[in-house]
C-alpha cells in the first residue's frame, strides 16, 4: 500500500490473519478505533465476519499506519485471511482508498505519488477509488476476477 510521508511516497506491505477464538475478539492493532472500522464495514459489506476471531493486523517494518489510505489495503488482506484465499494469484497487488462505514471507497490524497511507488516496484495492479472501484464490494470483485484470470 503506497502511503505518502512527507514530500515522498513509501510503499508497505500488510498482512492480516485471523484465529477461531472462544470468546469475543480481541483487537490488537496500533489503531484499534480503524481496526474495529474496518472489521465493521468488511462484515457488513464485504462478506467476512470476523466477530467470533482475534484479528492480527501486521505491517512490515514495525510501521505505524495512521494514514486512512491504508483502510482498503487492511480489508483486503482480512478478507484474503478470512477466507484462506491469496488475493491477486500469483501477482502482487497495491490498493488504498480510505471506507466509510456504508462500504463505499473515499478518494485520498496524492494518488499519483501512490500510483507511481506501486509501478516502482513493480505493481501492475492497484486497486483505488480513481480507477473507478468506488465499494468494497467491487474491490473485492475485482481481485477475484483479476486472481481467476490470472489461474
Amino acid at each position: 500500500m503506497p502511503l505518502p510521508e512527507f514530500s515522498a511516497a513509501f510503499f508497505i506491505a500488510s498482512s492480516a490473519a485471523n484465529v477461531s477464538a472462544a470468546s469475543a475478539s480481541s483487537l490488537r492493532p496500533s489503531d484499534r478505533n480503524r481496526l474495529a472500522r474496518v472489521l465493521a464495514v468488511l462484515a457488513r459489506h464485504g462478506g467476512a465476519a470476523l466477530g467470533a476471531s482475534d484479528v492480527f493486523v501486521s505491517v512490515a517494518g514495525g510501521v505505524r499506519v495512521d494514514e486512512p489510505g491504508a483502510d482498503l489495503a487492511i480489508a483486503l488482506a482480512l478478507a484474503s485471511a478470512a477466507h484462506g484465499t491469496q488475493l491477486g494469484g500469483d501477482k502482487p497487488l497495491a490498493a488504498f482508498g480510505e471506507l466509510g462505514l456504508t462500504g463505499e471507497l473515499r478518494h485520498v490524497g496524492h494518488p499519483d505519488r501512490r500510483l507511481a511507488e506501486a509501478r516502482k516496484f513493480g505493481l501492475a495492479e492497484v486497486i483505488h477509488p480513481a480507477r473507478g472501484v468506488t465499494t468494497l464490494r467491487q474491490a473485492l470483485a475485482a481481485i477475484r476476477v483479476s486472481a481467476s484470470a490470472a489461474a
